[in-house]
This record gives C-alpha cells, sequence and structure tokens, in this order.
C-alpha cells in the first residue's frame, strides 16, 4: 500500500482493477448525489470544509510519500495542476466570502465535474505507477470522484446556471494558475499543468502535436482547460432543462 513505483504491479489503464474502480466510484458518486439531495446549506458547507481539511492533510502526505522514495521533481509534488485546483476552491468555499467564495463556486460548478470525471475515465498519473490498492491511487480516486460529487452538489444546491458572470470566475480562477505555471515552466523546465507536454494521455494526435509543434499542444491545453470543462457542464445543464421542459 506504500510501496514506491513499480510498472509491473501499476494498475494501469483501462485494466480489470481500473474498470471496477471506475465502476465502484461512479456507483459511490451517484449514492451520495442521491443521498444529499435533501441537506441544507449548512450541512454542504460543512461538507465542503471537511473535505477541504482532508484533502489538505492528505496532499502533505502525499509530499512527504514523495520524498521519502526520492521522487523530489517540482512537477511530481507541487500541487499545480488542473485537477489540484480543486484544493484551492475548497477553501475559498469554506472560509472565502464575496468574489473569493465566487472564484471557488465558479471552478466547483464549471471545472470539477468534467475534469473529474476525465480523470477516473483516463488515470494518467497515480494508477499508471502505482497498484490499485495503493494508497496514492486510492487517494487519486477519491479525490476526483469528490470532485464530481461536490460539483454536482453546488450546481444542485445553488441553483448554478454557469452564465457570463460566472465563466469570468471561472477563467480568472484557472488562467491565473495557468499563467503562474507558463512562469515556472520556462524559468524551471517544469510541467505544471500539464501544459509542455502530455503525460500517459493515449490519444496519439495529442502526442504528435505535442512531439513535433509542443507550442501548439501548450495553446491548445490552455484553450482546453478555459472552455472544454465549463462549457461542456453548461451544455448538460441546458440539455436537462429542455428535456425536463418538455416533460413538463
Amino acid at each position: 500500500m506504500f510501496s514506491a513505483p513499480n510498472s509491473e504491479t501499476a494498475c494501469g489503464m483501462f485494466t480489470l482493477p481500473h474498470i471496477i474502480s471506475l465502476i465502484l466510484c461512479v456507483g459511490a458518486i451517484i449514492l451520495c448525489v442521491y443521498l444529499s439531495r435533501s441537506i441544507s446549506e449548512k450541512t454542504l458547507l460543512l461538507i465542503t470544509r471537511i473535505m477541504c481539511i482532508v484533502y489538505i492533510l492528505w496532499e502533505v502526505c502525499k509530499i512527504i510519500f514523495k520524498f521519502i522514495i526520492g521522487d523530489t521533481y517540482l512537477d511530481h509534488w507541487v500541487p499545480l495542476y488542473y485537477c489540484s485546483l480543486f484544493i484551492y476552491a475548497l477553501i475559498f468555499l469554506s472560509f472565502g466570502r464575496g468574489r473569493v467564495y465566487k472564484l471557488g463556486e465558479a471552478f466547483a460548478c464549471g471545472g470539477c465535474i468534467v475534469s473529474g470525471l476525465a480523470y477516473l475515465i483516463i488515470p494518467a498519473t497515480s494508477l499508471m505507477d502505482f497498484p490499485v490498492y495503493h494508497f496514492l491511487s486510492i487517494h487519486s480516486m477519491l479525490f476526483h470522484s469528490s470532485m464530481v460529487y461536490l460539483g454536482i452538489m453546488y450546481i444542485y444546491k445553488h441553483r448554478v446556471g454557469l452564465n457570463k458572470k460566472d465563466y469570468c470566475y471561472y477563467s480568472v480562477f484557472v488562467g491565473a494558475f495557468l499563467l503562474l505555471s507558463l512562469i515556472l515552466n520556462s524559468a524551471l523546465n517544469q510541467n505544471f499543468m500539464i501544459i509542455k507536454n502530455p503525460v500517459n494521455i493515449p490519444i496519439d494526435f495529442v502526442n504528435k502535436i505535442a512531439s513535433s509543434l509542443p507550442w501548439l499542444y501548450t495553446v491548445m491545453a490552455i484553450l482546453l482547460y478555459l472552455t472544454v470543462p465549463f462549457f461542456a457542464v453548461k451544455l448538460a445543464l441546458f440539455i436537462i432543462k429542455r428535456f425536463k421542459n418538455k416533460h413538463i
């Protein structure tokens, strides 16, 4: 459960253990959303704060483990990836007010659902290096499941429609981290936010673009982060609304 990376024992992508863990995580998300459908705003805030504390502590444990096994590369332990932004969003939601709170809410509603599901389907990091029962693999699957769950709950409880103002908050929140990542990647030769090159992404044309035209890959990755997660959820909400109106 706390072993060093080993390609021979790694879970891998689209393997039986991965598929089983994916099914369990999706089932848990559906069950938790169903059981939480009637909770109060106060309870939702409490859940958010518990997640905030738990995942910050877990992130610290993850960093300590990386150093213990000798993996001290900055972009392997610094929480500066798209999904890592969930931690900062949790802080903003738990303790922020006004515009700071809205920044966290915009990311929770507009960024968490798609990115969380994308990782559960394509676990490009922990499961590629560790067995499914490793604490880093368990952390990754629970972390991204929590992203999906909390994103759905904030949309449902707060009736967030993802309008233009929400997108402004979302783009400012994500854009700030993208700008920081661009600076650090250039200055320190890192791959924060995975905008310098793809990591274990099983899409051939993306890997070909990254190897032949790295600047184009960076532009594409930035545009993807700034648009796809937000507008995919917005489209889903639009379809659900139309479906409901037809039935009414």
